[in-house]
């Protein structure tokens, strides 16, 4: 396990079963690409759900299914919109395209969280995030999980995403999408803090 997952792991609480078993192989013919190592060790360990139900973080899925959410690229209506292509450091937007975004998260504040899988090696890729508040993205030279370690740790300078209250959360909790259902489903509010 990467260090920066093996952190995550030990960070982060999974409240009930979590994990998927995704084929990494038909993933690749899928997506025409590979993915991170440390994103592939969180989906085995962590799977398809939340972050206190403020972070989702999606897994790789074979549908056309809209409303299902998933690993994708940005929808074409997103691209054709030039406020989309506002970069915090002007000097990205010469560097980056929002073609080669591929997203993995989006925040209950709407922001959305990716890789620019700009280059052949996944383990190369920086992480582009849109802060839906300030209306612009952000580049950052890390990997998915230590992202991650370090939003939930209030390690940035400032937030980046819109949701504050992930920054620095004491025992921060991941819930699986089809746990948390289960859950509803018997009644129970699974984010109910005791």
């Amino acid at each position: 396990m990467t260090d920066h997952a093996m952190e995550l792991a030990g960070l982060l609480t999974r409240v009930g079963d979590g994990g998927d078993a995704v084929d990494w192989k038909a993933v690749e013919q899928e997506y025409g690409t590979s993915f991170p190592q440390d994103y592939m060790e969180f989906v085995a360990n962590f799977g398809d759900g939340s972050i206190e139900e403020m972070l989702w973080i999606a897994i790789p899925v074979s549908t056309a299914d809209p409303l299902v959410r998933r690993v994708d690229r940005l929808p074409q209506q997103i691209l054709e919109y030039p406020e989309a292509n506002e970069w915090e450091d002007p000097a990205a937007a010469d560097e980056y395209r929002l073609e080669d975004v591929l997203v993995w998260g989006e925040t209950s504040e709407a922001d959305v969280l990716g890789w620019i899988a700009n280059g052949p090696d996944p383990e190369e890729w920086p992480l582009a995030v849109f802060s839906r508040g300030n209306g612009s993205w952000s580049v950052y030279h890390c990997t998915m999980s230590e992202f991650i370690v370090r939003l939930l740790r209030s390690e940035f300078e400032r937030c980046p995403v819109g949701v504050s209250r992930l920054s620095g959360l004491p025992n921060p909790r991941f819930l699986h999408t089809s746990e948390e259902a289960r859950l509803k489903e018997l009644g129970i509010n699974p984010w109910s803090r005791k």
